[in-house]
């Protein structure tokens, strides 16, 4: 409703109390301030003057103009940013799962919405810092296939999603990716076979119908109108978050 950029903000927001609850780079045993409980403390590994990990969001965009930086400058701040990731690693998963996987997860939505943007650098930055934390997660990968694909690194994209489906093999949106990157591509029977697998799964997703429904139209199907029909009522009480959250956050 808002745009990318406010849900930026919120992103930003999330960030910063993640990192006022959880910052776990500068606990220690004796630090009675910290907001980890003390039942899970001992999870977590004393640091000692050790900086704290990076917990804004990057902006390669001219700070004057409001535009994008030119190219040279871009990479050199990619570059400086995508070093001190790797220079901060080594503090990072110290603590419970939990906590790191929550950031993951702010990481990814605001890599996201950076791709939605066209700020594709600001979206690498923030697949990294995902990257970082777990570089085997399916979400990361599938992130990482999309900011290819943005770039048009097509077969690049099509080795991420299959690493995805590897570990993940009936994941929504992976299958959904897969099937349009082999549409896209010219493999269109293949394509709609990862999307009827797609639909057979998940068959309330309007994002599987409407990709089946481009797969079924590429090839002048008549069952291509069904589809994108299903796909738009679908949409219409599609919950902005899943129903299957409820339990654990209640």
């Amino acid at each position: 409703m808002f745009g990318p950029a406010a849900a930026l903000q919120t992103c930003e927001e999330m960030l910063q109390r993640w990192h006022s609850q959880y910052d776990v780079s500068r606990s220690s045993e004796t630090d009675d301030s910290s907001s980890i409980p003390m039942a899970e403390r001992s999870e977590v590994s004393p640091v000692v003057r050790k900086p704290s990990i990076h917990l804004n969001l990057p902006d390669f965009q001219d700070a004057t103009t409001g535009s994008h930086s030119p190219p040279s400058l871009a990479v050199s701040r990619l570059e400086a940013a995508l070093s001190e990731i790797s220079d901060l690693s080594s503090i990072r998963r110290q603590g419970p799962t939990y906590i790191w996987a929550t950031l993951e997860r702010i990481w990814l939505q605001a890599g996201e919405l950076f791709m939605a943007d066209s700020r594709l650098k600001e979206a690498q930055f923030c697949i990294a810092e995902a990257s970082s934390l777990f570089p085997n997660s399916h979400s990361v990968l599938l992130q990482r296939g999309r900011l290819a694909e943005l770039r048009g690194q097509l077969e690049e994209a099509k080795a991420l999603y299959d690493e995805a489906l590897a570990i993940h093999p009936t994941g929504e949106h992976i299958l959904v990716q897969m099937g349009r990157l082999l549409v896209k591509t010219g493999r269109v029977h293949l394509g709609e076979k990862v999307l009827r697998d797609a639909v057979q799964v998940h068959s309330t997703s309007h994002e599987a119908w409407s990709g089946l429904g481009e797969a079924l139209q590429a090839r002048d199907s008549s069952q291509a109108p069904d589809c994108f029909l299903t796909a738009l009522e679908l949409e219409a009480s599609c919950p902005i978050r899943p129903f299957t959250i409820i339990p654990r956050e209640l």
